[in-house]
């Protein structure tokens, strides 16, 4: 009785496994998988895109899905307008004129539009979408967005012309950047418009009038080459003025730029109301020379925070901006060089002090003058040694000295330094005052002829 009761169960058993066999057979015939996701559908009128995403708890499968397709989509089209370029030939006066021109850039998935959904399918590990975008429709659409870009392009254009007749130069520049801003998505000649009866791009039409206005604008100084020396301490206010067509070019940021030993340094101003500005020039060095100080406009500035600000700088590469050159001469200082060097408080014949000095500033390009009468500056120089200590084994002597610069003119002092005391060690007091000496020659190489080049160049 357990045996057949045991063999009716097995019975029952195995007819449910294979009623679930059958059932789940004819659930997956009842959405078979279609042909699309078999193999990519070939079709001239649309554009295609198919994306498939893995089934998984936890995570967006259909909108991962419907993202690959999105791309695939874009793929596709972006394959199909760098493959499909338009091709024109002309004949003039008997010359053949080949010319290739794509008639659309690429495109991103963010871009598209219009496209719908062909298709979805499931099965228990993926899901795919299918959609599916007019060519002609999307063409269209692509058409109509650069005939719109080419409308405002030409109105920022037109708005640049009349700022610029209004010497409103800054605005204008501005309004330049907004025409080549409208037409950033497409290549620089797949826009043409008409120029006097002539066919040009738009891009190309843009660029030269921005050119024209750029090599109108002037910039004026009333002076000739600075000269920089002592009597306007090595610096000197310049007044430029940038105009266009006699009127002022106000409120634009203009670069200073001067090399030195370091490289180019730059600084920004902006014109005032009048279209001026002070250019400051200033010797960095006694030497005689030659300083240019380069002025132009700032592109950088007048592009600003702006969005499309690395597009911009790209298209203003390669047009010439205003430039001015201000050239200056330094004329080195005249300077009379007095001493009174003693040894214990008598004069001694060497006077190693001026000697130092008197080298190590003609290093600098000061010229020394034995005339009081033709100097700009008088140089004094006092020292004397004193006995500091002495005993079986050593002699210590100490050096105080003072440096006095004294304008001639105005008798006015730029600069006094009084050091000391310092100190000399020998066995003797002429050794020890010698080595005060010699440690004192140093430190005016070292230390003061620094001191007494700054203070006249920026007394």
């Amino acid at each position: 009785m357990i045996n057949r009761t045991i063999a009716i169960w097995g019975i029952i058993l195995l007819f449910a496994c294979k009623t679930k066999d059958v059932v789940k057979k004819v659930d997956e015939t009842e959405v078979p998988k279609p042909s699309w996701v078999k193999s990519r559908p070939i079709n001239s009128f649309d554009y295609i895109g198919i994306g498939v995403a893995q089934i998984a708890p936890g995570v967006n499968f259909i909108e991962s899905a419907k993202n690959n397709a999105l791309n695939d989509l874009a793929s596709e089209i972006k394959v199909n307008l760098e493959s499909n370029t338009v091709y024109f030939q002309t004949e003039r006066d008997g010359v053949v004129k080949e010319d290739f021109k794509s008639t659309i850039t690429t495109t991103a998935a963010a871009d598209i539009e219009g496209y719908e959904i062909a298709g979805t399918w499931q099965d228990a590990n993926e899901y795919w979408v299918y959609y599916r975008l007019s060519k002609s429709d999307y063409l269209k659409r692509v058409e109509d967005k650069r005939n719109n870009a080419k409308k405002i392009s030409l109105e920022h254009l037109a708005n640049a012309l009349e700022s610029q007749e209004k010497g409103d130069i800054k605005l204008a520049i501005q309004q330049y950047f907004d025409a080549f801003s409208a037409i950033q998505a497409y290549p620089p000649s797949s826009i043409e418009v008409d120029d006097n009866g002539n066919s040009t791009s738009l891009d190309q039409l843009i660029f030269s009038k921005l050119q024209q206005l750029f090599s109108t604008i002037h910039f004026k100084n009333e002076g000739q080459t600075a000269q920089l020396d002592f009597s306007n301490r090595f610096a000197k206010h310049v007044l430029i003025s940038i105009d266009y067509k006699n009127m002022a070019v106000g409120g634009v940021p203009v670069i200073q730029e001067f090399k030195n030993q370091y490289g180019p340094v730059t600084k920004t101003v902006y014109t005032n109301e009048k279209g001026s500005i002070d250019v400051l020039l200033k010797a960095k060095s006694l030497k005689p020379s030659k300083l240019k100080m380069d002025i132009y406009f700032d592109i950088k500035k007048l592009i600003g925070n702006r969005k499309d600000g690395a597009y911009l700088e790209q298209k203003m590469a390669v047009i010439t901006i205003p430039r001015y050159a201000i050239n200056a001469e330094v004329v080195a200082p005249y300077i009379f060089v007095t001493t009174d060097e003693r040894l214990f408080g008598s004069k001694t014949k060497n006077n190693g002090l001026k000697s130092i000095l008197v080298s190590e500033l003609v290093k600098e390009g000061v010229q020394i003058i034995d005339q009081l009468s033709k100097a700009d500056l008088k140089l004094e120089i006092n020292a004397d040694t004193k006995l500091q200590s002495t005993d079986n084994n050593f002699t210590v002597v100490g050096l105080n000295y003072s440096i006095k610069i004294i304008e001639v003119k105005t008798n006015k002092t730029i600069l006094s330094l009084d050091e000391g005391p310092i100190k000399g060690v020998s066995l003797d007091q002429p050794r020890a005052a010698e080595k005060a000496y010699e440690k004192c020659e140093a430190e005016l190489k070292r230390i003061e002829i620094r001191k007494i080049k700054s203070a006249i160049l920026d007394f």
